[in-house]
């Protein structure tokens, strides 16, 4: 009989009390694996920490005294680790039963493989598409004028989104979202974790890059599904996640692409944010002068480039 596999798993955790304690639950109640569940807390101004010394107390809690990023808050963990598995885990999924010890079986079939994760749905079971071709300019470009919801066979266009991939079988991709997957520990040595200068998003991506590279394959598995929220840490903070996104992008094509491409998607991403920031005040404008109220949607999303044209103003620093 073969010995239970061990898992280190990792929850960051931003202001995510609400969220915190379906996620964790389930964690503890994963069979066929032993979690070893830690949360790493990126000073939670909404009881996110307390929370968890009070309702988990075997979860071994980090509260940082300040908001350190996704990637530097994983690295607390993956870098000094020993661990044969890492689990990274969003705090706003609901891993089923068997996910853990689904991918970690995986793994451990499959010594070439060095990162494996589950289908990802909404809470509603619709899918979240999750596995992901690495960014270049042209899907970036496809991205930015929507090409993989209006033209999804445009295939070089709407790859960043893959709308054709089938989430039914197991499949080798380029790269996997980090809201639920799970890592080989020596592939973690061998690499190393999260890149820091990412601080929210591009860093999963960049990571798969690097683990691919190293000789290592990303797989998707289409069973268990997890579900996942999404949004749920950085929605009150639109804004800023907005620009952290576009500067993840940017980041990750600095690292893994020509200085001639890099030029090219910062005169895409300027002049696309300019010029939607612009339409949106005139839509707001208009509403405005017609007298009727601006709706909640079109208000955020001003938000959202409202930051990002500042980001860009300031030359869109990385």
């Amino acid at each position: 009989m073969t010995d239970t596999p061990r898992c280190s798993v990792i929850v960051v955790s931003y202001n995510s009390a609400s969220y915190l304690p379906q996620c964790l639950s389930a964690l503890e109640r994963q069979q066929g694996v032993e979690a070893d569940i830690h949360v790493v807390d990126n000073a939670s101004s909404d009881g996110s920490a307390d929370l968890v010394r009070r309702q988990f107390p075997r979860v071994r809690l980090i509260a940082n005294l300040s908001n350190v990023g996704f990637a530097s808050a994983n690295n607390q963990i993956l870098s000094p680790g020993t661990a044969e598995f890492y689990a990274l885990v969003n705090p706003d999924t609901v891993p089923s039963p068997t996910a853990l010890a689904t991918c970690v079986r995986y793994l451990e079939g499959n010594p070439k493989a060095g990162v494996a994760a589950t289908r990802l749905v909404h809470p509603d079971g619709d899918l979240q598409r999750s596995s992901h071709a690495f960014l270049g300019f042209r899907n970036l470009l496809g991205e930015t004028f929507g090409v993989h919801r209006l033209l999804p066979v445009l295939r070089p266009l709407s790859s960043l989104y893959m709308p054709w991939f089938d989430h039914g079988r197991i499949a080798e991709v380029d790269w996997v979202d980090g809201a639920f997957l799970v890592a080989r520990g020596e592939v973690v040595r061998a690499v190393g974790g999260l890149d820091p200068g990412f601080f929210m998003y591009g860093e999963e991506m960049d990571w798969c890059r690097r683990i691919r590279r190293a000789g290592w394959s990303i797989v998707f598995l289409p069973e268990p599904a997890v579900i996942h929220v999404g949004g749920a840490s950085s929605g009150p903070i639109a804004g800023p996640m907005f620009v952290e996104n576009l500067r993840g992008r940017l980041r990750f094509l600095s690292k893994h692409r020509s200085s001639l491409v890099v030029m090219a998607a910062r005169a895409t991403i300027a002049v696309s944010v300019l010029l939607r920031f612009a339409w949106r005040e005139a839509q707001a404008l208009g509403l405005s002068l017609m007298g009727r109220p601006v709706p909640e949607p079109l208000r955020l999303r001003l938000t959202s480039l409202s930051a990002a044209a500042r980001w860009v103003l300031r030359g869109l620093p990385l």
